[in-house]
C-alpha cells in the first residue's frame, strides 16, 4: 500500500505541523509509524507477557491505521463540529482506492467507517455508531496513534500514554518507560543507545518499542525496580559500549582489517583508542598476524638490525638466521613487550622487562638468564636511543621453535594462545575478575574510559531519575572563562572529564574528519593553527566515522537525520540498510535527480530518486556524499544518520545550493527530518527544531532561496524550486556543465519577479533544440510560482506569475503572434505596445485613461502590423465568443488593474523598470498557449516532456 499512499500525495500531506504548534509530520509519515509500532507490538508480545496480536489480526489493524486519519482528507476537516461526518459511501471509495478490502478482507465497510468517525477521543466523535469489531479494535488504534503522535521519549511515556496504553492491554503487568540521552554525537550515541537497550533488556527485562535519536521507550514489569542512575550503572554501560563497539564494524571484528591499523617502523605501533575499540584479545590477535607475516626469509635486514643481531650472535654464542623475517619477527616482539607486557609490569624498566617478555613467549628461563647476563657494552648498544634489540632474540628463538618462511606464518594460532595463556601468569592483582586484558586495556585507553564514564554519569538518565552525577565533568562556564588551557571542546562545548587533563583533548591532526572537515573555527591573526579541543565523545565519534568512511575532503556539511518522529527496531533497518548504499563512490546525476524530484509525487519519481543518488562509475554523474555510519551493525546502533557531502565546489554559492537540495531530497525520500550543518556534530536535537528541515548557521548565500527552515508545508515548493532552477540552469549550459553559474542563476531568483522565465527566454535563445523547450516550460512556471509565494505569500491575492499569465490568455485571445522561431520581439509586441501606452503619458492619470490609451495603442499597432507577426483572433476561434474590440477591452482593463495598479502599485516609473522581467513572463506564457494550441490540434505526438529526458542523457 506505500506507494499508493506516495501517489496519492500522502508524502507531503501534513498530519502535524509547525503551522498548528507542532513538529512537521506527513500523513505517510505518521500512517507508517503507526503500522509500525503495531508490527513492534506484534512481535514482542510474547517475550513482554502481554496479549498476543495474531497476523490476521496484525492486518485488520494495518488497514485501519491506513483509514484512521481519512478525515484530515477531507476539506471540512477545518470545522471542528463536522470533521466526522463521513459516510459510508466516501469511506468505500476510499478503502477500494487503496485496496484495503483486498489487504484485510474480514473487514467491512462498516468497521472502516467506525474507525474514521470515531479513533479520535473528542466530543465530536460519533462513538454510538460503530461496529463491535471496531469497539475491540478501538483501544490499539488510538494507542498505536497516540505513540506515533510522540515526538520525544519522554511524551511517549508521560500518563496520558500510561494510560492510553493500559486501556489497550488492561491488566497487564507492564508499563511504558523511557532512557535519554542528553547529548547527541551521532554514531557514538548510536551505539550508546543500542547499548543501553541492550543492558536494560538483559538485566531488567526491558523490551524496545520505539527508537528516538536521543533515547528509547520500552515495556518494562510493573512492579521490578528501575535501575539507578548511579556510578554502577555507568560503569558497567561503559565496559558494554565498549565491547559493542569491538563488536559493532568489520574494521573491528576482523583481525585481518585491524591489523592494518597496527603502523610499522622500529617496532609496531598501536593505537591507544583501539584497546578501547577493538579490545585488548583482539589487537594481540591481529599483531600476532601482522608479525607473523612481516618479512621476507630470503631478504637481508637492515645494516643497523644486523648490527644488533651480531652483537647478539656473540654475546650468546649462537647462530642467528640474518634475515628480513627475523627483523620483522623482532619488531612484533618488541610490540608485545611494550604494549602487552610493559602494562603489567608498569614500574620495570627496559632491562627488568626480558623476563617477562620471555615468560610470555613461554620460552625457557635460560634465554632471559643468558640476556640479563650480557656484558655491560652490550647491553649499552641494545638500548640504546630507546631500543630494546633482546626482541632479535626472541625472534630467532621463535624461528627455531617454528621454523622460516612458510613454516612462522603457519603458527600464529600456536603463538596467539601461548601469549594469551602465560600475560595471564603475569597480571599481579588479588582480584580474580580482572584479566591480563582488562590491565593491558586500562593502561592504555583507561582515561578514554574513564571520559565515556564520565559522558554517560551526566548525560544518560533512564526512567524517572536524574542526572546521576552533573559534576562529573569541569563546569564549561568556569572553563569558558579561563584566559587560556580552557578544558571546553570546540564542537560540543562540553568539558573534559573532572581530574583530567587537557593533553588528551589535543586532537591530532591525522584525524582528518576534523582537520579537512570543519575548517571555519580558524582563529584570525595566527600563524600557526591551534590543535583543537575535543572532549571524549567528539573524539570518539570522529575516530568511529573514519572507521566507516572513506572520503575526507575540505569543507565539507554534514547532513544529520534524524527520525520522524520515531523507529522501530525493524523501521530502522529498513532506513538503516537503505542509507549504507550511500558509499562515497557511488554517483549522483544531479539533472536526472532534479527531474525526479520534481516528480516526486509519482511512484515513478520516487522511486527514480535512490537510481539517481547511487549511480555506478560509468553512468555519468560525479561522486559526492557519503554515509559516516557504513557498515556499523544495525543492531548495536541505532538513532540517527550523518552524511557527509564533499561535492568538489566551484565557489561556496553553487556548494551550499546543490548540498540544500541533496539534504532535502534525501530526507523527503527518507522521510527523515534534516538539519544541515557546517559542524560535524549536530548543534541541535531533533526536539529542538520543529521544521522538517534546518538550515544551520553560516548559509547566507542560499537561505534566502531555500529559507532557514522549510516547513512541511513548503518542502514541495522548495524541492520544486530547486529542481526547476537546475534544470533550467542545465538548459542555459548546454552540453557542458559549469557549477559555478548557479551563483549567478540564484541571484536572479533573487532579484527577479519571474526568474523561471528570464532562464526559460535565455534557455530559448542560446538552444538549437526546439523539442526540448516545452520541457522547460514547466519547470519556468514551479520557478515563478515558488518565487512568487516565498516572496509575497498572503500579501498579495494572486503571485505575479498568475497575473502574467492570465494576461496572456487574454491577449492569445485577441491577438495572437507568429511564434514560429520563438522570436521574442514578435511574441512579446502585444506587452510591450501596453507598457509603452502608460509610460508616455507624462504623468498619473486615473485606471479609465490608462485603460483609453492601452486599448487604443492596442488597435493602432494591430491596423498597422496586422499579418506582419500578428494576427486578430476571429469571433468564431476566441473562447470569449466575443468581438475582438471587447476582447482588446477586456485586456487593457486586466493590464490595468493587475499589472499596472497590482504590481507596479500604479507607477509607470516603476511598470518600466519591471518591463524586461514581465515580458519575460509574458512571452513565457505565450509560449505555453501556443504549445497547448498546437498539441490540441496535431495531437499528443506533437511535443512532449520526454523530450527533456532525451537531451539529458548524459550528467555530467
Amino acid at each position: 500500500m506505500d506507494p499508493k499512499l506516495i501517489e496519492s500525495g500522502w508524502l507531503f500531506s501534513q498530519n502535524k505541523s509547525v503551522e498548528y504548534g507542532k513538529v512537521d509530520q506527513s500523513m505517510l509519515n505518521h500512517t507508517r509509524n503507526l503500522v509500525f509500532f503495531l508490527h513492534r507490538l506484534a512481535t514482542v508480545a510474547e517475550e513482554s507477557r502481554i496479549q498476543p496480536i495474531s497476523p490476521d489480526e496484525l492486518r485488520e489493524l494495518i488497514a485501519l491505521a491506513v483509514a484512521h486519519d481519512f478525515h484530515k482528507l477531507r476539506a471540512e476537516d477545518e470545522n471542528p463540529a463536522t470533521r466526522f461526518n463521513i459516510t459510508e459511501q466516501e469511506m468505500d471509495a476510499f478503502v477500494a482506492d487503496f485496496g484495503l478490502d483486498e489487504f484485510a478482507p474480514n473487514l467491512n465497510v462498516r468497521d472502516f467507517h467506525s474507525c474514521a468517525v470515531d479513533h479520535h477521543d473528542s466530543d465530536a466523535a460519533r462513538s454510538t455508531e460503530v461496529t463491535l469489531r471496531w469497539e475491540d479494535y478501538r483501544p490499539l488504534i488510538r494507542l498505536a496513534d497516540g505513540m506515533a503522535s510522540c515526538t520525544t521519549p519522554q511524551e511517549a511515556t508521560n500518563q496520558r500514554m500510561q494510560s492510553t496504553f493500559h486501556e489497550a492491554f488492561p491488566g497487564e503487568p507492564v508499563k511504558l518507560v523511557n532512557h535519554q540521552i542528553d547529548h547527541v554525537t551521532g554514531v557514538f550515541t548510536n551505539l550508546l543507545n543500542a547499548t543501553v537497550s541492550e543492558y536494560l533488556n538483559e538485566n531488567f527485562d526491558y523490551t524496545c518499542l520505539t527508537i528516538y535519536q536521543d533515547g528509547c521507550v520500552y515495556l518494562a514489569p510493573r512492579d521490578a525496580p528501575e535501575p539507578a542512575n548511579d556510578a554502577e550503572l555507568a560503569d558497567a554501560l561503559m565496559r558494554k559500549v565498549g565491547a559493542n563497539i569491538s563488536d559493532s564494524h568489520p574494521a573491528y571484528r576482523s583481525i585481518d582489517q585491524l591489523q592494518s591499523n597496527i603502523g610499522s617502523g622500529a617496532r609496531y605501533s598501536l593505537n591507544d583508542p583501539d584497546f578501547f575499540y577493538a579490545g585488548s584479545a583482539r589487537l594481540l590477535r591481529a599483531t600476532v598476524r601482522k608479525g607473523m607475516t612481516d618479512g621476507a626469509a630470503d631478504d637481508e635486514p637492515t645494516d643497523a638490525a644486523r648490527t644488533s643481531m651480531e652483537l647478539l650472535e656473540e654475546g650468546l654464542d649462537t647462530e642467528f638466521s640474518m634475515t628480513k623475517q627475523q627483523q620483522g619477527a623482532a619488531r612484533f616482539v618488541n610490540a608485545i613487550k611494550s604494549d602487552f607486557v610493559s602494562p603489567l609490569r608498569p614500574d620495570a624498566g627496559g632491562f627488568e622487562l626480558i623476563r617477562p617478555t620471555v615468560e610470555a613467549f613461554g620460552f625457557d628461563e635460560a634465554l632471559a638468564d643468558s640476556l640479563e647476563e650480557l656484558p655491560e657494552g652490550v647491553h649499552s648498544n641494545l638500548v640504546s636511543g630507546g631500543k630494546w634489540d633482546y626482541s632479535y632474540a626472541l625472534a630467532q628463538r621463535l624461528l627455531d621453535q617454528f621454523g622460516e618462511g612458510e613454516a612462522l606464518r603457519e603458527s600464529s594460532d600456536e603463538i596467539m594462545e601461548t601469549l594469551e595463556e602465560r600475560l595471564e601468569g603475569l597480571v599481579e592483582t588479588d582480584d580474580q575478575n580482572v584479566g591480563w586484558a582488562t590491565v593491558v586495556q586500562q593502561a592504555h585507553a583507561g582515561a578514554l574510559a574513564g571520559e565515556v564514564r564520565a559522558f554517560i554519569e551526566e548525560n544518560l538518565r533512564v526512567g524517572k531519575g536524574a542526572l546521576s552525577d552533573e559534576s562529573a565533568t569541569t563546569d564549561t562556564f568556569d572553563e569558558y572563562v579561563k584566559k587560556s588551557r580552557a578544558k571546553t571542546c570546540t564542537l560540543c562545548s562540553r568539558g573534559v572529564r573532572a581530574g583530567g587533563n587537557l593533553t588528551p583533548m589535543k586532537s591530532k591532526k591525522s584525524l582528518s574528519t576534523l582537520q579537512a572537515g570543519f575548517t571555519n573555527r580558524k582563529q584570525i591573526g595566527r600563524n600557526k593553527e591551534d590543535k583543537l579541543i575535543l572532549c571524549a565523545a567528539c573524539r570518539i565519534e570522529f575516530s568511529l566515522r573514519e572507521t566507516a568512511a572513506e572520503r575526507r575532503q575540505d569543507g565539507r556539511l554534514f547532513f544529520h537525520l534524524v527520525p520522524d518522529y520515531f523507529f522501530t527496531p525493524f523501521s530502522w533497518q529498513l532506513t538503516d540498510r537503505l542509507v549504507n548504499r550511500f558509499t562515497g563512490e557511488n554517483r549522483v546525476r544531479l539533472g536526472r535527480l532534479a527531474e525526479a524530484v520534481y516528480d516526486m509525487q509519482t511512484p515513478e519519481g520516487f522511486g527514480a530518486i535512490m537510481d539517481e543518488v547511487t549511480q555506478p562509475e560509468g553512468n555519468g554523474g560525479r561522486t559526492m556524499f557519503e554515509s559516516l555510519g557504513r557498515d556499523f551493525d544495525h543492531n548495536l546502533q541505532f538513532g540517527s544518520q550523518t552524511i557527509g557531502y564533499f561535492k568538489v565546489p566551484d565557489n561556496d554559492t553553487e556548494f551550499q545550493f546543490f548540498g540544500a537540495f541533496l539534504a532535502l531530497s534525501i530526507s523527503a525520500y527518507t522521510g527523515m527530518r534534516v538539519y544541515m550543518s557546517q559542524s560535524p556534530v549536530p548543534e541541535m536535537r531533533a526536539r529542538e527544531f520543529p521544521e522538517f528541515a534546518k538550515l544551520g548557521g553560516g548559509f547566507t548565500q542560499v537561505t534566502q532561496f531555500y529559507g532557514e527552515s522549510v516547513s512541511l508545508s513548503e518542502l514541495p515548493t522548495t524541492l520544486r524550486r530547486a529542481a526547476a532552477l537546475i534544470q533550467l540552469g542545465h538548459a542555459l549550459q548546454g552540453s557542458s556543465r559549469n557549477d559555478s553559474l548557479f551563483a549567478k542563476y540564484l541571484r536572479v531568483s533573487r532579484n527577479e519577479l519571474l526568474p523561471g522565465a528570464h532562464l526559460l527566454k535565455r534557455a530559448i535563445q542560446s538552444s538549437d533544440e526546439g523539442l526540448y523547450i516545452p520541457a522547460l516550460m514547466r519547470y519556468a512556471v514551479a520557478l515563478d510560482e515558488g518565487r512568487g509565494i516565498a516572496r509575497f505569500n498572503d500579501s498579495m491575492s494572486e503571485t505575479p506569475h498568475s497575473r502574467i499569465t492570465r494576461l496572456a490568455e487574454l491577449a492569445f485571445d485577441a491577438i495572437r503572434p507568429n511564434t514560429r522561431g520563438n522570436k521574442p520581439h514578435r511574441v512579446e509586441r502585444v506587452f510591450r505596445e501596453s507598457v509603452k501606452a502608460v509610460t508616455k503619458t507624462g504623468g498619473q492619470l486615473s485606471r479609465e485613461d490608462y485603460t483609453m490609451l492601452v486599448s487604443g495603442r492596442i488597435q493602432k499597432m494591430l491596423d498597422r502590423q496586422a499579418g506582419n507577426g500578428i494576427y486578430p483572433v476571429s469571433h468564431e476561434d476566441s473562447e470569449a465568443g466575443t468581438s475582438l474590440q471587447e476582447r482588446i477591452e477586456d485586456y487593457s482593463g486586466f493590464f490595468v488593474d493587475e499589472i499596472l495598479f497590482g504590481i507596479a502599485n500604479g507607477r509607470p516609473s516603476q511598470l518600466k523598470r519591471l518591463e524586461n522581467n514581465l515580458a519575460d513572463g509574458f512571452f513565457g506564457a505565450t509560449l505555453r498557449l501556443s504549445n497547448e494550441q498546437y498539441q490540441e490540434q496535431h495531437g499528443d505526438d506533437a511535443e512532449t516532456e520526454t523530450a527533456a529526458t532525451a537531451d539529458n542523457k548524459e550528467d555530467i
